[in-house]
């Protein structure tokens, strides 16, 4: 269902067990809260993405050595995935409030596994960056994300006022936004 419809994310209990075709009490067996389901997922997310992107950087050939290479395939391998932009901009807002302690070490502990994986396949890629400065970059990545999508994606009036004469520059373009500051994270690290 999110899929089909990304923004579709006042999902309930209530409606989950629907569309599951399953008693509530059973979806309960299994997550503590929609917000739970709504983690788990982004998890999955983030765990195709990490696939989607290694194998974009491998069809890059000699290209792919290069922090240009890098940024211009994290930014589109990570528009190519709406569900996953979505959920990411909500993630502190929304989805961190009614998870419990330990589903969220959880759940931090696989976001951070995938993120190393990720730095560290950079810097198989530019050699000459270190893994740590990566994370950094990617880090760095996750407010980029929280911040670019819903401003790259604005609803009602906001959508109608930065349509205005005069009011264009406030406009964003969440994919080319996103890869010039990554583009400036990374060149940052390679001036330290």
């Amino acid at each position: 269902m999110l899929l089909q419809d990304p923004d579709v994310l006042d999902l309930g209990i209530n409606e989950l067990a629907r569309q599951a075709e399953m008693t509530k009490s059973n979806v309960y067996r299994y997550f503590e809260s929609s917000e739970a389901v709504l983690m788990d997922l982004l998890v999955e997310e983030f765990a195709g993405w990490h696939a989607d992107l290694g194998a974009a950087l491998d069809r890059g050939g000699k290209n792919a050595w290069g922090v240009e290479h890098i940024a211009r395939v994290f930014a589109s391998t990570i528009v190519a995935r709406p569900l996953l932009c979505r959920l990411t901009s909500i993630l502190p807002s929304i989805l961190e409030r009614k998870v419990s302690f330990e589903r969220m070490v959880e759940i931090k502990g696989n976001l951070l596994a995938i993120r190393q994986r990720t730095a560290q396949d950079f810097h198989s890629r530019v050699p000459g960056i270190s893994a740590q400065a990566f994370d950094q970059v990617v880090k760095h990545a996750l407010p980029l994300i929280i911040g670019l999508w819903p401003l790259s994606h604005p609803t009602g009036i906001a959508a109608q006022v930065i349509e205005q004469p005069g009011l264009q520059s406030l406009r964003y373009d969440f994919e080319h936004d996103l890869e010039h500051a990554l583009l400036a994270l990374m060149r940052g690290m390679t001036q330290v």
